[in-house]
């Protein structure tokens, strides 16, 4: 699962500041029961909620990414009874990537939050990337993306080689533009696609509060889909069994887990 959860000191005099719509986050989460999440705009109490509500999960921060404190977290939550954490790690979306920083015009500073993994039962080893690219600058995406597939292939050749990597996140791009081809062109697969999906008005991940009820001010772009996951497997030991946009809401009282949905892949292992 992809997440973009909306960080929980935002939005505290609105409808759906946190305390209101925790519960119905925690709730989605509960009914589709990733093995691992990728969370973006994640706060301490978000993660609060998290540690009380879903003590399944094991927790990876990584580095604190925005201009402010609070930071945001590009928490990685992991099942640990179905994954064996082998090493984890972190670096900034820049130009110095080992500290805090920022390039190319970004609004705020961006990170990458990373975890191996081995799958238990099954001998197969993965890396999974998360972040969050950033929402003004297009440069900004661009070089960020280029960033995280160079760093992504180091980290999964300095693991042994060939594995899956799996790249989830808030990419604040929609599909086919710059920043979705600098993945595919390095041989990533967007999963929602390779389901079988196509990208439609219906196709929104982001949608501010309003579920149903949004639209884009620009639909001619294509749709708002800025929450990906991403798949590199040139041995192909995952099979894509399907993909999902999950619309979970109490639209009668306009609460929504997030101002975005999460997307969720199921991945089984092949052999």
């Amino acid at each position: 699962m992809s997440f973009n959860v909306r960080g929980s000191f935002r939005d505290v005099r609105e409808r759906n500041a946190w305390r209101n719509r925790a519960a119905l986050n925690v709730a989605t989460i509960e009914r589709h029961a990733p093995d691992v999440i990728g969370l973006q705009e994640c706060q301490s109490g978000n993660l609060r909620t998290y540690r009380k509500h879903l003590p399944r999960y094991a927790r990876i921060s990584g580095p604190g990414y925005g201009n402010v404190i609070p930071y945001d977290s590009n928490a990685i939550l992991f099942d640990p009874g179905r994954l064996e954490l082998l090493g984890s790690g972190g670096f900034w979306l820049s130009e110095t990537p080992e500290k805090r920083s920022r390039s190319w015009e970004t609004r705020v500073a961006r990170s990458a939050n990373w975890a191996l993994f081995r799958v238990l039962g099954t001998g197969l080893s993965l890396l999974h990337l998360n972040t969050h690219l950033d929402h003004v600058s297009a440069r900004a995406r661009q070089e960020g993306s280029r960033l995280i597939v160079g760093r992504a292939a180091e980290i999964a050749g300095r693991a042994g080689g060939d594995i899956p990597i799996i790249v989830t996140g808030d990419f604040n791009g929609r599909p086919g533009n710059a920043t979705h081809r600098n993945f595919t062109r390095a041989g990533f697969v967007d999963t929602y696609l390779a389901a079988g999906n196509e990208d439609t008005r219906e196709s929104n991940t982001f949608h501010a509060f309003e579920g149903a009820r949004f639209r884009d001010a620009h639909p001619e772009r294509g749709p708002r889909r800025l929450d990906w996951i991403l798949l590199k497997d040139s041995r192909d030991r995952l099979r894509i069994e399907s993909h999902r946009i999950v619309r979970d809401a109490d639209e009668i009282s306009g609460l929504y887990p997030s101002d975005h949905y999460p997307v969720l892949a199921e991945l089984s292992p092949v052999g």
